[in-house]
């Protein structure tokens, strides 16, 4: 048959616990651990929205006989919580070597558990599994499959099961794949000897469990790659994989071509050494994909409209800090991870109190990066900087939870709540961890006289050999370890304060080591609108303790504030303002005119009911804003110059 010509397919196989009267079969009992699974994807029909894979996992033979256990993973690597798509399998067969059809059940209380009936003397199990892409998703969405026009993106991760017991650093499989016709993929998985014999068909060494799922695979009709390394003694080879909707030239022009080599070069002298022998950077260019992205050990996944990528300029928000957030993980996150991130298994539940490093550290040195590159102006880093001041300012949750509980707790907090999401907080550990090591990189500059910086950390804390097989754990005392080699200072005490302790309010002490003032002032900052996360809308937080939407929706309010003291609440309606129509511009003369004594008077829709508000406020338009202090020294000019060497 067709299939046996690609492969023999052997499937992974796994235990639950002992049942009694029953043969359980585990890893550390098959006749031959170095026997390869296999995985066949079948991704030559996309139009219809199904991926149909077939598995094989050698079996040792029982005597009677027995069940094995087979888990989907359910923690799957940078998704932070137990978020594995196993609701979008639509087709899971098993059968034995001579295509008999074996029972399986779900382990109970445990779904992402299946338990399969063996029969006496059954020494391999295959498994077909078919999977619905483009489902919609709040928490594998940079993990899942998806399908648009002339373009895919495939994740391991979702069309494979593994034997319970078995190590994701040791069990080895080989990967088949079979595309539409005349398409092409990429990934970092390492091609076969035997890759192209077919047209359509594409085959790849084998590789750990680990490195497979830690492999996506970018496929698509019309392709382009772009070498981004002249020098290798600097830096191993980087190659950029650009798919597109059409065959267009101008699909990413030249010029953020040429800022994303810069983007590696700026990189490997902040960092000083690379965890691989090579990288790629998988990026689709489409309007028919929404954005997206993952980190992974030796690629990165992206996805980002044509709009962001004809010039340097059209790059901002989130599409700018995209590819260099996602291509610093490599060392942050995937070579470098928290000791209680890094198990031999897609199962066992990860302790993410360390993301303020996994993602907060990341957050920084990207848009360090990014500014370094070219890809950010200095000018645009400091609105940047001023952005998340303010916003950590005005988060009240930090006084019932700490950051460190923001990345403990990071998978019940990815979606936003559009109802007193302050006070509930977020994944903060990203943007407040990024100011921390802002902070810890001004600090080192202030203690060393500018002599050492977080670029000296870096080198130290990310060393590595381009033949690195495996992640290398790190814990909450190396962090601290490492800081204090670089410049003696009680930094177990700031971390403490900073991360782990609750706070009446955020300390914004960052903006005078920089070299800045960080004050109330009457001017309204100016911040660009396309600068990421941004306030849109009415930004009254300052003054009332009341964001608006442009529409008069309330967003939020903070309590204790005017506006918490009138009873505002978020979803509230404006409907008018000083007996005149909602109107952005009415709310802002009215809270100007509250200083000669008169209320700001609201009329508000609360449900079904409306009724009048005052706020008794009378100080004006205020803003936390951020200047230079000509008496400090310049450090933040200085973090931001490019390396030269």
């Amino acid at each position: 048959m067709h299939d046996l010509l690609l492969g023999k397919f052997l499937f992974v196989l796994l235990l639950s616990g002992a049942v009694a009267g029953t043969d359980i079969v585990s890893a550390q009992e098959k006749t031959d651990a170095s026997d390869l699974m296999h995985l066949l994807i079948d991704c030559s029909k996309p139009h219809r929205g199904l991926i149909e894979a077939k598995l094989t996992i050698p079996v040792a033979a029982t005597a009677k006989g027995g069940k094995v256990s087979l888990w989907y993973p359910k923690w799957v690597p940078g998704s932070h919580g137990p978020g594995g798509p196993i609701a979008n399998i639509a087709g899971l067969q098993v059968h034995d070597v001579d295509g008999e059809r074996l029972n399986w059940r779900r382990t109970p209380g445990e779904v992402y558990c299946l338990e399969v009936e063996t029969p006496r003397g059954t020494k391999e199990v295959h498994v077909s599994l078919r999977y619905v892409v483009n489902q919609p998703t709040t928490t594998s969405f940079g993990h899942d499959c998806f399908f648009a026009g002339t373009m895919g993106v495939v994740n391991p991760s979702c069309l494979l099961l593994y034997q319970d017991g078995v190590d994701v650093d040791e069990q080895q499989i080989s990967v088949s794949m079979r595309l539409p016709v005349h398409w092409q993929v990429a990934s970092a998985l390492p091609k076969s000897e035997n890759d192209a014999k077919e047209e359509n068909a594409r085959s790849f060494r084998s590789v750990s469990l680990r490195t497979l799922v830690d492999s996506p695979m970018m496929l698509g009709r019309y392709y382009r790659s772009f070498d981004l390394v002249t020098d290798t003694a600097l830096s191993p080879p980087h190659t950029l994989h650009v798919f597109a909707d059409n065959e267009s030239e101008e699909s990413i022009s030249d010029e953020v071509v040429k800022k994303y080599a810069e983007m590696v070069r700026q990189t490997s002298y902040l960092l000083g050494s690379h965890p691989f022998d090579r990288f790629d950077i998988l990026l689709g260019v489409t309007d028919s994909l929404p954005k997206n992205g993952l980190e992974h050990a030796r690629s990165t996944f992206n996805v980002l409209p044509p709009s962001s990528l004809k010039s340097v300029s059209a790059l901002k928000g989130w599409d700018r800090l995209l590819v260099p957030h996602e291509y610093l993980h490599a060392w942050c996150g995937k070579y470098r991870r928290p000791e209680g991130m890094l198990t031999s298994d897609f199962h066992t539940p990860k302790d993410t109190e360390l993301l303020w490093v996994y993602e907060g550290l990341t957050q920084y040195l990207g848009e360090l990066v990014e500014a370094r590159s070219g890809l950010m102006s200095d000018d645009e880093f400091k609105s940047r900087l001023l952005v998340e001041l303010r916003n950590a300012m005005n988060q009240q949750g930090r006084q019932w939870r700490t950051l460190a509980d923001t990345a403990a707790a990071s998978h019940i907090l990815r979606a936003a709540s559009p109802s007193w999401g302050g006070l509930r907080r977020s994944q903060d550990y990203y943007m407040e961890g990024m100011l921390f090591w802002l902070e810890a990189d001004a600090r080192i500059r202030h203690l060393t006289n500018g002599n050492q910086s977080l670029d000296e950390f870096c080198h130290s804390f990310f060393k590595a050999q381009r033949s690195v097989k495996q992640p290398a754990p790190f814990d909450r005392s190396e962090i601290v370890k490492q800081l204090q080699s670089v410049a003696p200072f009680d930094w177990d005490g700031l971390i403490s304060r900073r991360i782990e302790s609750f706070q009446q309010q955020f300390d914004p002490q960052v903006a005078s080591l920089l070299g800045y003032s960080f004050e109330i002032t009457s001017e309204k900052p100016k911040i660009p609108a396309n600068t990421f996360r941004q306030r849109s809308g009415v930004d009254l937080l300052d003054s009332l303790g009341l964001s608006i939407s442009s529409s008069g929706e309330v967003k939020n309010v903070l309590l204790d504030s005017p506006a918490d003291k009138a009873m505002l609440a978020p979803q509230q309606k404006i409907l008018a303002v000083d007996d005149h129509k909602w109107s952005e511009q009415r709310i802002l003369n009215s809270v100007k005119q509250a200083v000669q004594g008169d209320p700001v008077k609201l009329l508000i829709l609360d449900h079904d009911r409306i009724k009048p508000v005052q706020i008794q406020y009378y100080r004006g338009l205020l803003y936390w804003n951020l200047t230079r202090d000509d008496s400090r020294k310049d450090w933040l000019s200085q973090i931001l110059t490019p390396r030269k060497n």
